[in-house]
């Protein structure tokens, strides 16, 4: 057995780009995918910028919104995902905080998440 830390002091934090928030990645396959743990304090964002990859945001805590190309902010919150595709503009933002896992790589498609839809 092994023991592995991620919190708060390991996490490195993102300023760039009108960002706010810190990313903790988890673990990468081969360059097939890989995970990272992103968290956003009061006020916390990540800048509108393109996907280089297919990305699923998972909320595991928290509340916020996220946006594409339309910049139409949407509710998210603890216990819901979003994909977007690569090359897809998008936002995410959070007032009072969020915590979420990021799983994304070149082969990642929306057949591939096995969550329901709504």
């Amino acid at each position: 057995m092994k023991f592995y830390r991620f919190d708060v002091g390991t996490a490195k934090p993102i300023t760039n780009g009108g960002s706010n928030f810190t990313i903790q990645p988890f673990v990468r396959s081969g360059g097939r995918y890989q995970t990272a743990l992103m968290t956003l304090g009061k006020n916390g964002v990540i800048g509108y910028h393109q996907a280089a990859v297919p990305q699923l945001l998972v909320v595991l805590a928290g509340s916020g919104t996220v946006c594409n190309e339309e910049k139409r902010h949407v509710p998210v919150r603890e216990g819901s995902a979003v994909f977007w595709d690569k090359g897809e503009w998008h936002e995410t933002r959070s007032e009072k905080g969020m915590t979420a896992l990021v799983i994304e790589g070149e082969d990642l498609t929306e057949d591939d998440i096995l969550l329901e839809t709504h």
